[in-house]
Protein backbone atom coordinates (compact mmCIF):
# COMPACT_ATOMS: atom_id res chain seq x y z
CA UNK A 1 0.00 0.00 0.00
CA UNK A 2 1.40 3.26 -1.01
CA UNK A 3 2.28 5.37 2.67
CA UNK A 4 1.34 8.77 1.41
CA UNK A 5 -2.35 7.27 0.62
CA UNK A 6 -2.88 6.24 4.74
CA UNK A 7 -5.89 3.97 5.78
CA UNK A 8 -8.42 6.17 3.99
CA UNK A 9 -8.95 6.98 0.39
CA UNK A 10 -11.91 9.50 1.27
CA UNK A 11 -10.22 12.36 -0.90
CA UNK A 12 -9.88 12.45 -4.44
CA UNK A 13 -6.19 13.20 -6.25
CA UNK A 14 -4.01 13.28 -8.51
CA UNK A 15 -0.44 13.93 -8.82
CA UNK A 16 2.29 14.58 -11.71
CA UNK A 17 4.38 11.35 -11.88
CA UNK A 18 8.04 11.12 -13.20
CA UNK A 19 8.48 9.57 -17.09
CA UNK A 20 11.20 9.42 -19.71
CA UNK A 21 9.84 11.69 -22.36
CA UNK A 22 5.63 12.22 -22.03
CA UNK A 23 3.87 13.26 -18.78
CA UNK A 24 2.13 10.89 -16.38
CA UNK A 25 -0.08 11.30 -13.57
CA UNK A 26 -1.54 9.02 -10.99
CA UNK A 27 -5.40 9.84 -9.91
CA UNK A 28 -6.90 8.11 -6.60
CA UNK A 29 -10.24 8.41 -5.76
CA UNK A 30 -12.89 6.22 -3.63
CA UNK A 31 -15.03 5.31 -6.76
CA UNK A 32 -14.49 4.25 -10.00
CA UNK A 33 -16.63 6.86 -11.15
CA UNK A 34 -14.62 9.38 -8.88
CA UNK A 35 -11.57 8.23 -10.07
CA UNK A 36 -12.40 9.04 -13.83
CA UNK A 37 -13.88 12.87 -12.47
CA UNK A 38 -10.15 13.12 -11.37
CA UNK A 39 -8.22 11.80 -14.18
CA UNK A 40 -10.62 13.71 -16.68
CA UNK A 41 -9.38 16.82 -14.07
CA UNK A 42 -5.72 16.17 -14.09
CA UNK A 43 -5.60 15.91 -17.71
CA UNK A 44 -7.06 19.10 -17.99
CA UNK A 45 -5.21 20.79 -15.54
CA UNK A 46 -1.79 19.44 -17.39
CA UNK A 47 -2.76 21.11 -20.46
CA UNK A 48 -3.08 24.23 -18.77
CA UNK A 49 -0.36 23.91 -16.62
CA UNK A 50 -1.65 23.86 -13.26
CA UNK A 51 -0.28 21.74 -10.53
CA UNK A 52 -2.32 19.21 -8.54
CA UNK A 53 -4.26 20.74 -5.91
CA UNK A 54 -4.82 24.12 -8.35
CA UNK A 55 -8.72 24.71 -9.58
CA UNK A 56 -9.67 23.92 -12.97
CA UNK A 57 -10.56 27.14 -14.45
CA UNK A 58 -14.23 28.71 -15.75
CA UNK A 59 -17.72 28.70 -14.16
CA UNK A 60 -20.05 29.07 -16.65
CA UNK A 61 -20.96 27.00 -19.50
CA UNK A 62 -23.01 24.82 -21.66
CA UNK A 63 -24.06 21.54 -19.49
CA UNK A 64 -22.79 18.82 -21.48
CA UNK A 65 -23.47 15.00 -21.29
CA UNK A 66 -21.59 11.97 -22.39
CA UNK A 67 -21.91 8.60 -23.13
CA UNK A 68 -19.29 6.24 -24.30
CA UNK A 69 -19.94 2.66 -24.74
CA UNK A 70 -18.24 0.41 -22.46
CA UNK A 71 -15.89 -2.46 -23.75
CA UNK A 72 -14.84 -5.71 -21.24
CA UNK A 73 -12.00 -3.68 -19.99
CA UNK A 74 -12.12 -0.57 -17.34
CA UNK A 75 -8.75 0.84 -18.36
CA UNK A 76 -9.79 0.92 -21.77
CA UNK A 77 -12.58 2.60 -20.82
CA UNK A 78 -10.57 5.03 -19.02
CA UNK A 79 -8.31 5.83 -22.11
CA UNK A 80 -11.30 5.98 -24.83
CA UNK A 81 -12.70 8.70 -21.82
CA UNK A 82 -9.84 10.77 -21.54
CA UNK A 83 -9.20 10.92 -25.18
CA UNK A 84 -13.12 12.07 -25.06
CA UNK A 85 -12.24 14.59 -22.63
CA UNK A 86 -9.25 16.01 -24.14
CA UNK A 87 -10.71 16.40 -27.63
CA UNK A 88 -13.66 18.35 -26.42
CA UNK A 89 -11.55 20.38 -24.25
CA UNK A 90 -9.10 20.99 -27.51
CA UNK A 91 -11.62 21.43 -30.04
CA UNK A 92 -14.20 23.68 -27.84
CA UNK A 93 -10.97 25.91 -26.00
CA UNK A 94 -12.93 25.08 -23.36
CA UNK A 95 -12.73 23.70 -19.55
CA UNK A 96 -14.52 20.46 -19.29
CA UNK A 97 -16.01 20.39 -15.08
CA UNK A 98 -17.70 17.14 -15.00
CA UNK A 99 -20.07 16.64 -12.27
CA UNK A 100 -21.35 13.13 -12.33
CA UNK A 101 -20.48 9.63 -13.54
CA UNK A 102 -22.35 6.95 -13.77
CA UNK A 103 -20.78 3.52 -14.76
CA UNK A 104 -23.70 1.76 -15.80
CA UNK A 105 -23.75 -1.73 -17.69
CA UNK A 106 -23.07 -0.93 -20.90
CA UNK A 107 -22.56 2.83 -21.15
CA UNK A 108 -20.58 5.15 -19.54
CA UNK A 109 -22.79 8.42 -18.45
CA UNK A 110 -21.42 11.65 -17.33
CA UNK A 111 -22.88 15.24 -17.17
CA UNK A 112 -20.85 18.37 -16.47
CA UNK A 113 -20.40 22.29 -17.59
CA UNK A 114 -18.53 23.05 -20.79
CA UNK A 115 -16.75 26.91 -19.69
CA UNK A 116 -15.65 28.67 -22.28
CA UNK A 117 -16.24 31.87 -20.02
CA UNK A 118 -12.20 32.50 -20.14
CA UNK A 119 -9.89 31.85 -22.76
CA UNK A 120 -8.25 28.76 -21.95
CA UNK A 121 -4.60 28.84 -23.59
CA UNK A 122 -3.37 25.32 -23.49
CA UNK A 123 0.49 25.40 -22.29
CA UNK A 124 1.16 21.69 -23.12
CA UNK A 125 -0.69 19.55 -26.09
CA UNK A 126 -1.49 16.40 -25.39
CA UNK A 127 -1.60 14.74 -28.93
CA UNK A 128 -2.94 11.17 -27.41
CA UNK A 129 -3.83 9.55 -23.86
CA UNK A 130 -1.14 6.31 -24.07
CA UNK A 131 -1.39 2.84 -23.28
CA UNK A 132 1.61 2.81 -21.98
CA UNK A 133 2.36 1.96 -18.33
CA UNK A 134 -1.56 2.39 -18.09
CA UNK A 135 -2.43 0.92 -14.64
CA UNK A 136 -5.81 0.74 -13.20
CA UNK A 137 -5.73 -0.90 -9.81
CA UNK A 138 -7.56 -1.00 -6.00
CA UNK A 139 -6.19 0.13 -3.12
CA UNK A 140 -6.42 -2.32 -0.17
CA UNK A 141 -5.98 -1.68 3.65
CA UNK A 142 -3.57 -3.63 5.48
CA UNK A 143 -6.67 -5.99 6.74
CA UNK A 144 -7.40 -6.17 2.71
CA UNK A 145 -10.37 -3.87 2.77
CA UNK A 146 -10.65 -1.67 -0.79
CA UNK A 147 -10.11 1.29 0.40
CA UNK A 148 -10.15 2.93 -3.39
CA UNK A 149 -8.97 2.96 -6.56
CA UNK A 150 -6.00 4.80 -8.59
CA UNK A 151 -5.01 4.98 -12.09
CA UNK A 152 -1.83 6.00 -13.40
CA UNK A 153 -1.74 7.16 -17.06
CA UNK A 154 1.03 8.74 -19.22
CA UNK A 155 0.04 11.45 -22.12
CA UNK A 156 1.87 12.12 -25.10
CA UNK A 157 3.00 15.43 -25.42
Amino acid sequence: MDPRMGHQMASKKWEVIPTTADVGFMAHAATIPELFMVASTALQCIRLGLEPGETLPGSNGDNIVLELKKSQRLDRDLVVWLEEINWIAESKTAAVHIQSVNYDKDVLHASGVLCNDIFLDPVIEVKAVTFHELELSEVFSDSGKVLGYRAKVILDV
